[in-house]
């Protein structure tokens, strides 16, 4: 991938600002079978103690409309568009001009979201605006709180999203970052059960060196044996299911 992280010089004072925090300009593993464009939008209504990104989303804040954003990017190579973040429904003005902007010039987007705003979703899928949205499962519901110091009714958007995307032939995939002590198989079967509905399931491995809690640092990655376990749990209830790891993706 082609990191893209600097201070952008702004113009146009009656431009729509967005907040980006960063763009990748060429990524193979966000949009699964093409090459994309990684837009990332900034903050997050979470604080996930494993998060990778948590500091560089918070902290690295440029402006830019939505126009300087995609003048910014070579689309020599990309396929695609993903919007990410942070949490990009936060901005959900900025999220349906980059939409329509790339649709305009016959890109497919893709959505990253931890579906706290199902009505920001909604609206990109009523204007056509959304072909993938993957929607991170992060715990079971019970402990939601504990791992991400969010306190809403995420259950029931996050099976709003699935069912509005389902409904409207959106492709949705649904993913959870396995942390070995928080979790075990017993939790990845609850959240199978409950996200069964979705295009895709996919499992992922967890990585302790970028972890944003000092106590995360401390707990070692799971084993390729260990998540292939896990995806096969998944299995008896969803029908596509992967597992992602360092070295790859891998279909159970």
């Amino acid at each position: 991938m082609l990191y893209k992280f600097y201070t952008y010089a702004l113009n146009g004072e009656n431009m729509e600002k967005i907040k980006v925090s960063g763009i990748v300009e060429l990524s193979t593993i966000d949009y699964p079978k093409k090459c994309s464009a990684v837009i990332f939008l900034s903050d997050c209504n979470m604080k996930c103690k494993y998060c990778h990104n948590y500091e560089h989303i918070t902290k690295n804040v440029y402006e830019m409309s939505a126009e300087e954003v995609f003048n910014d990017i070579d689309f020599l190579f990309a396929e695609a568009i993903v919007i990410s973040g942070g949490e990009p429904t936060l901005q959900p003005k900025a999220i349906m001009e980059l939409a329509k902007l790339a649709k305009s010039r016959g890109f497919p987007v893709k959505i990253d979201t931890n579906g706290t705003h199902p009505k920001v979703i909604e609206e990109l899928i009523k204007n056509n605006l959304v072909d993938y949205v993957a929607l991170d499962v992060k715990c079971r519901f019970d402990k939601y709180k504990e791992l991400t110091e969010y306190d809403g009714d995420i259950k029931e958007k996050i099976l709003r999203i699935i069912n509005m995307c389902r409904e409207n032939d959106v492709f949705i995939e649904c993913r959870t970052t396995y942390i070995p002590t928080v979790m075990d198989k017993d939790d990845i079967e609850e959240i199978a059960k409950t996200v069964r509905n979705c295009n895709l399931y996919a499992i992922q491995q967890f990585d302790n060196e970028h972890a944003y809690d000092d106590e995360f640092k401390k707990i070692q990655p799971p084993k390729t044996k260990r998540l292939i376990e896990l995806g096969n749990i998944a299995k008896k209830y969803i029908d596509n299911v992967v597992v992602r790891t360092f070295e790859g993706e891998i279909k159970i």
